[in-house]
């Protein structure tokens, strides 16, 4: 009889552990874990929050600071969109069984066309937000700028030389 009151015990267990263990999972689903799809414009406020801060802007500088961030993002999403079209309609060509030399040249130049675009907007958008910003300020914001172009915190005159691959060539010991 002890061993039936053993096994209702542990039952008892078993099922306690599987309830907290879904209530766990449950409590990840809704509360921590982010949404997927998450409006333009809340991302865009947290890009202009993250430059408040990063920056130290004050009120006008931050209303300027958005109204720029407003008016980039506004010119700058038809053109990814654009980008994006151009690259899906680029890979259906290359996914063809005969591809089209032809066509592959052209929608790969107007994805260079639509990127040199964009890169103009931003461009202007770094012009603009270098306008409303102290010298200091705009330090700062060069060194952001740097960071999203993927050059990290190499400030100016570091690296210099070494940004093709003839460049490294001073680092090769010589035999």
């Amino acid at each position: 009889m002890n061993i039936l009151n053993n096994n209702r015990s542990v039952f008892w267990v078993l099922i306690f552990l599987v309830l907290i263990n879904l209530t766990a999972l449950a409590t990840y689903f809704i509360f921590i874990q982010k949404p997927a799809n998450r409006p333009n414009s809340e991302s865009g406020l947290k890009k202009g929050i993250a430059l408040k801060d990063e920056l130290a802007l004050d009120a006008a500088q931050s209303i300027a600071v958005n109204k720029i961030n407003a008016t980039y993002q506004a010119s700058s999403e038809p053109i990814v969109a654009a980008i994006r079209e151009k690259k899906a309609d680029l890979l259906d060509e290359l996914s063809k069984a005969s591809s089209d030399s032809v066509a592959i040249i052209s929608i790969a130049n107007e994805v260079v066309a639509a990127q040199k675009e964009l890169q103009f907007a931003n461009i202007k958008q770094f012009l603009d937000l270098k306008k409303v910003c102290t010298p200091e300020q705009t330090k700062k914001l060069s060194q952001i700028y740097a960071e999203l172009y993927g050059f990290g915190n190499k400030g100016k005159g570091q690296g210099k030389g070494m940004r093709h691959r003839y460049g490294q060539q001073k680092n090769v010991p010589k035999q």
